[in-house]
């Protein structure tokens, strides 16, 4: 359509997210009605720079798109982090400590950072993660590290979620802004190679649109097609 317009932007690069905003500001009024963080990558390798490159995109993307763009989201406006079920299955995993520091509901984004520090550590040294309080995640169609990288940081997206649901409360309390944590489900994408048997990317786009669109949305939750999810498996 003519009135979409593209901006090239790198979300794994701070300087790349101020260029999109200020292109915003120049070119289109500088306000935000919606952002959806739907960037992400999975790589099957147990190096730390896997990590890092999985973290730079997936965790470390979204915080820095939010705090550089939400100043200039209007009233009103929404935030969608796109998860995944391997969030909370990541956390399941985990040791009871890391467990209890992920779902404190007072944690900070800096206590939050810390806590995969630790990962980020055993990773360098050569150990296993399982040491640091990370347990494998177990996928029978998937390199385990990708499922561990993958899925730790997106418990990072939904526990950052809820952390900016809680303080923006307070810092933007005018503009009543919803922020949502969305699984879209196992979709059909390039991430895992289109995967036979896995649901259309159409179908992914409605569970994300539902945090978009629906009135009176509880702030700072985890949803799948439209349903409330818990930030741990059962």
């Amino acid at each position: 359509p003519s009135n979409v317009k593209v901006l090239v932007l790198d979300t794994s690069s701070k300087k790349s997210i101020e260029q999109a905003k200020e292109e915003l500001q120049n070119k289109y009024g500088g306000h935000l009605d919606v952002l959806i963080n739907n960037a992400g990558i999975g790589i099957n390798d147990p190096s730390l720079k896997a990590l890092k490159d999985t973290f730079d995109t997936n965790f470390y993307g979204v915080k820095h798109m939010n705090d550089t763009m939400s100043p200039i989201l209007r009233d009103n406006g929404r935030i969608v982090n796109v998860s995944s079920g391997l969030g909370a299955t990541t956390i399941k995993e985990c040791s009871q400590d890391l467990k209890t520091k992920f779902l404190n509901p007072d944690i900070t984004d800096s206590q939050l950072e810390q806590l995969f520090a630790g990962l980020f550590k055993a990773v360098e040294e050569g150990k296993d993660p399982v040491t640091v309080g990370f347990n494998p995640v177990i996928l029978p169609s998937s390199d385990d590290y990708f499922a561990l990288y993958y899925g730790a940081s997106k418990l990072g997206v939904n526990t950052l979620t809820r952390i900016e649901a809680r303080d923006w409360e307070k810092k933007y309390s005018a503009k009543n802004v919803i922020i949502s944590a969305v699984c879209p489900g196992f979709c059909a994408t390039d991430i895992n190679g289109n995967a036979q048997g896995a649901r259309s990317a159409e179908l992914g786009a409605d569970s994300i649109l539902h945090a978009v669109y629906t009135e009176n949305l509880e702030n700072g939750q985890f949803w799948r097609d439209g349903s409330q999810l818990p930030l741990e498996s059962k």
